[in-house]
């Protein structure tokens, strides 16, 4: 056992120092896309607190005006709704790369009255937004597809590394959730302490939101070298896609009391739009936000199909739950709080960590 633990206390101290500077980054800029809604509109009121000017313009006109605007992208996607009158549509937007390293997401926000953009910029340009920059680099480290690569296998060092420093303060674990363990005062044996027990009360979570973020990115290596020149040569064009708002009255007819929130408008003809929402009847607490959708022909508007998040197959059903669980989209603001707070602990571990190691070994 003590050859387990002396191991695990290598492990621990290299991968610590290998991947502290990234945790620090997931932690922190995790923790306030949480709060990226609230924020937006405090920061930003010339976007989301415009003059209500009358009559608002449809979703379908709001669509228009970027598919003119954006006629070569793969994919447009109207994001959020206006929550209000003065609020803008915002539009997600798929750009064309020609490499992996490329950033492929950019944003529109049009005025829900006027129909002009408001604002457009590229999600790694921090001028453009800055809660969009701290988007791609939590995802990202803001190098694209081959990012997102980075990212999990980042997760799985980090996984690694709480792993590892449970394994070598196992003797402790009870005693800490147990408030038996003193907080000592100055130097060293300070910092290990804090190190101890921050470390402890912060790994259930730590642990359950980086299996989460591993998982989410795995999709990122089986296409990570595609060709993107296929998606070029597919037919199709935004301007002759079917109008939206006869799709969202066919769901509300057909759903009585379904939520949009999205929807997804790929350029080529063979991909379904997707109008993407919450029924009525989902219960689940991790089957909130827009786990279900009604696909609709990209040609013809014709119906092809509904997904209720609740009847869906098992893979369908866990992706989305473990999305919901990573981005805390359940219990409202007392989850987002906690998740909030454990994502800050990284940065207090990564200091602690360093300072640990620096006295042990200089």
């Amino acid at each position: 056992m003590k050859t387990i633990t002396k191991w695990a206390f290598r492990w621990h101290g290299w991968l610590g120092l290998s991947s502290g500077l990234c945790f620090l980054i997931l932690g922190i800029t995790g923790s306030l896309l949480l709060f990226r809604h609230n924020l937006d509109r405090a920061f930003n009121p010339d976007i989301y607190h415009r003059p209500d000017s009358g009559l608002m313009i449809s979703a379908d006109s709001a669509y228009r005006v970027v598919a003119e605007v954006f006629p070569d992208l793969e994919k447009i996607v109207l994001h959020d709704f206006p929550l209000s009158s003065e609020e803008p549509y915002e539009f997600m937007l798929y750009r064309k790369t020609k490499s992996p390293y490329d950033n492929h997401l950019s944003f529109a926000f049009v005025d829900s009255h006027r129909g002009i953009i408001l604002r457009q910029g590229n999600y790694e340009d921090l001028s453009g937004s800055f809660f969009r920059w701290i988007y791609a680099m939590h995802y990202s480290f803001l190098l694209g597809r081959i990012g997102q690569g980075i990212c999990a296998i980042v997760g799985i060092l980090l996984l690694m590394t709480i792993i590892s420093g449970l394994v070598v303060y196992r003797k402790y674990i009870k005693k800490v959730i147990l408030f038996q363990v003193p907080l000592y005062k100055g130097g060293r044996r300070l910092y290990s302490s804090l190190h101890r027990v921050v470390g402890v009360w912060s790994a259930l979570i730590n642990i359950v939101l980086l299996v989460t973020g591993v998982w989410m990115n795995i999709p990122v290596f089986q296409n990570l070298f595609s060709d993107h020149k296929t998606i070029a040569q597919q037919q199709g064009a935004f301007a002759e896609k079917p109008n939206l708002d006869k799709l969202l009255d066919y769901c509300e007819v057909a759903a009585p009391g379904f939520e949009p929130i999205a929807i997804n408008i790929p350029k080529d003809n063979k991909s379904p739009i997707l109008v993407r929402g919450h029924l009525p009847g989902t219960t689940f607490f991790l089957f909130g936000g827009k786990a279900s959708n009604f696909a609709f022909d990209p040609v013809h508007a014709t119906f092809m199909g509904q997904l209720d998040i609740e009847k869906a197959d098992f893979s369908k059903r866990i992706s989305w739950a473990i999305y919901q669980l990573h981005i805390g989209g359940f219990g409202g603001y007392i989850v987002k709080f906690i998740y909030a707070l454990i994502g800050l602990t990284p940065a207090l571990l990564a200091l602690t960590g360093t300072y640990l190691w620096y006295k042990r070994n200089w």
